[in-house]
């Protein structure tokens, strides 16, 4: 059995039920698949779904999401192959079930094209041994954590590694760093980009036509995430799923493309 789950508070409520579960539920083939919420307070939730309270929540919910999904999975151990993505920022635009069946025995994530140096993500006082943490990650391409799959063992040892080397549960990146330390050290395949397309990042040329994102070869992109700490500085204006939504801010996506290109010029020099 095949597990999509999500994590979120009341804030992303309204997106999450309305957009992401909407999409996912208009679009993906749910016939051999459940969907979890891990609730941080989070009311009036679709009856479908498996609505499972998050049990730690002293913490950035971007990073104890990952000790709640363990928690959920140990005492789950029907779920085999977990889909674990954003909940505030995703929509699915066509189906991605084939996903489930493919390099089973790996983590599966699109590496972001455009990505920041380790150094700005998180510090090394956050990390246990985080000098090695960092050196080992330094010349890599960072996996976007917005979207991962693997099998229940990745993500017991995601969880598990998060709670011995995140000294700063709090800290914002802490997700992004444990997460790729963990998927480099195991067994790994990048996906395409557009299962998780970052419109301020990706290379790849897109367009919005009726509320929809596509590539140029004119194919409805599977997921795409609104990526971005603040709302304000996000790629995409009135961001979901239906009519009259979806306005491309291309102010934004040039200054995180110049921001990351010229960090990553300076950290080579």
């Amino acid at each position: 059995m095949n597990l999509i789950a999500t994590a979120g508070n009341d804030r992303i409520r309204d997106f999450l039920v309305n957009d992401w579960y909407r999409s996912l539920k208009e679009n993906v083939d749910l016939s051999k698949t459940d969907v979890l919420v891990i609730n941080y307070g989070l009311t009036g939730l679709p009856k479908e779904v498996i609505n499972f309270p998050a049990v730690e929540r002293s913490g950035l919910i971007n990073n104890t999401r990952f000790i709640n999904l363990a928690i959920f999975l140990e005492n789950h151990p029907e779920y085999d192959q977990i889909l674990f993505c954003d909940g505030g920022d995703i929509i699915f635009q066509s189906d991605i079930s084939h996903l489930f069946e493919e390099h089973r025995d790996a983590f599966r994530a699109v590496v972001e094209q455009l990505s920041p140096p380790i150094d700005l993500v998180v510090k090394e006082e956050d990390l246990v041994n985080g000098k090695e943490i960092k050196s080992f990650l330094s010349n890599k391409k960072l996996f976007n954590v917005g979207v991962i799959i693997a099998p229940r063992e990745g993500f017991l040892e995601l969880a598990r590694t998060m709670e011995r080397r995140l000294k700063n549960i709090n800290v914002w990146g802490g997700d992004t760093v444990i997460g790729n330390y963990v998927i480099y050290k195991n067994p790994h395949v990048e996906l395409p980009s557009k299962y998780n397309f970052i419109p301020s990042t990706a290379r790849e040329k897109f367009y919005v036509k009726d509320s929809k994102f596509y590539l140029e070869n004119g194919e409805l992109i599977p997921i795409v995430h609104n990526a971005g700490r603040y709302r304000f500085l996000r790629p995409v204006k009135d961001f979901g799923y239906g009519p009259g939504k979806n306005r491309v801010n291309k102010f934004n996506i040039w200054m995180f493309r110049m921001l990351f290109s010229v960090s990553n010029f300076l950290k080579m020099k």
